[in-house]
């Protein structure tokens, strides 16, 4: 493994996963300092979510097939102004079209980001992987604070400090990334070459299970507060800490997975992941009181985000000639279609109760751990010999 190429792939999708958090923390800004609507809000937070997602598998089968060594900075330096010039704006809707930019600029980032972590990681990519995707949990996590110290006295105008963090490590990335050796390979001068066929029949497997995660993780994610606040009657500041032991334990369970699927294999980690994430959810509502629910909280998010980057390099195992578009889709196509989900979620709890609402999700893990047992081993084509030279920095 390449230390030091993950450290730099984690610290760009840090600042990537931060820019795209930054856009719904700064809603309540918006809302308050230009009077936008709760709809023109949200406007912003959608233009973002799908271009951020929806595209990615097109960026992917794109670094599949091209040599674009220039991807990986453009994409970051396009990220950060977008996002930081374009809110500038005084025009909504040149706003919209900034934001949107950006999320294509982190639609560009994790593809081939993911694709140069997974040859950077050698033979142990889980470990390679788990380090590169905590780099985005982290951005994730803190984009709130971030975003509450930058326009919390300065307004949009604090946001142009982004450009600084983007701008370095853009520099660093066009400076110190390089093409592999040519090789003869049909995807494309300046790519690895690889053993065996595309397994798509286990990768549309493999995707179902991103995508009954997703939705699970995201229904937690949304409505986790407002089940401790209707059951157990907390106020929001009370209910707020389960989010925060939910998210904040969830990174040692990433870390986990990446270590445990390196040396026990990928299919069992993923197992362990949703059976023993079924058995900490079922804990949970089963919970008599609030320091229940929040005791059984950690060790359900630590089991569920057991197969963060096991599913993602498994993805990419199981299409070893298009590992671009497997992170393109398992980083984000499949991934986005949870968070699409949860307006559906939300009329189900209006409708019938968070209890229903848990109670589904429940069920929807229950159907990713039966697909996960549905999982075949990577076979002749789906592990990928790489016969180029590493593409990442050099010593």
């Amino acid at each position: 493994m390449n230390p030091r190429a993950i450290a730099l792939l984690s610290v760009g999708h840090f600042l990537i996963d931060l820019c795209q958090g930054v856009v719904p923390a700064l809603v309540p800004f918006l809302v308050e300092g230009r009077s936008y609507t709760r709809t023109e809000a949200a406007g912003l937070v959608f233009a973002i979510s799908a271009t951020s997602s929806i595209v990615q598998p097109v960026f992917g089968q794109l670094a599949d097939r091209l040599a674009m060594i220039w991807l990986l900075p453009g994409s970051i330096a396009l990220t950060g102004a977008a996002l930081a010039l374009g809110v500038q704006a005084p025009s909504y809707a040149v706003v919209l079209a900034a934001v949107g930019l950006s999320g294509l600029g982190v639609a560009a980032f994790h593809p081939e980001a993911a694709r140069r972590a997974h040859l950077a990681s050698g033979d142990r990519r889980t470990t390679g992987m788990s380090l590169f995707a905590i780099g985005g949990g982290l951005g994730f996590a803190l984009a709130p604070a971030i975003t509450k110290a930058l326009a919390g006295s300065s307004g949009t105008a604090g946001l142009l400090a982004l450009l600084i963090p983007t701008g370095i490590i853009a520099s660093l990335l066009a400076g110190r990334l390089r093409p592999a050796f040519p090789v003869a390979h049909a995807g494309g001068a300046g790519h690895p070459a690889h053993e065996g066929r595309d397994d798509w029949r286990a990768f549309g497997i493999l995707s179902g299970a991103v995508i009954a995660r997703s939705i699970v993780f995201y229904g937690l994610n949304t409505f986790l507060a407002l089940y401790f606040m209707s059951r157990w009657h907390e106020s929001a500041a009370q209910a707020s800490w389960a989010l925060v032991v939910f998210l904040g334990t969830s990174m040692a369970g990433t870390l986990l997975g990446g270590w445990m699927a390196d040396r026990f294999g990928r299919r069992r980690v993923i197992r362990i992941s949703f059976v023993s994430g079924t058995f900490f959810l079922t804990l949970f509502l089963q919970a008599s009181d609030p320091a229940w629910g929040l005791a059984w909280l950690a060790p359900l998010a630590v089991s569920l985000f057991l197969s963060t980057s096991v599913l993602v390099v498994l993805g990419q195992e199981y299409l070893p000639n298009r590992v671009g578009m497997a992170s393109g889709v398992t980083l984000g196509l499949a991934v986005s279609v949870g968070g699409m989900c949860t307006p559906l979620l939300g009329l189900l709890g209006d409708h019938s109760g968070m209890g229903i609402l848990f109670t589904l999700l429940l069920a929807v893990l229950v159907m990713a751990a039966a697909l996960a047992f549905a999982l075949p081993p990577v076979g002749a084509g789906g592990q990928p010999r790489l016969v180029a030279a590493s593409e990442m920095p050099r010593p």
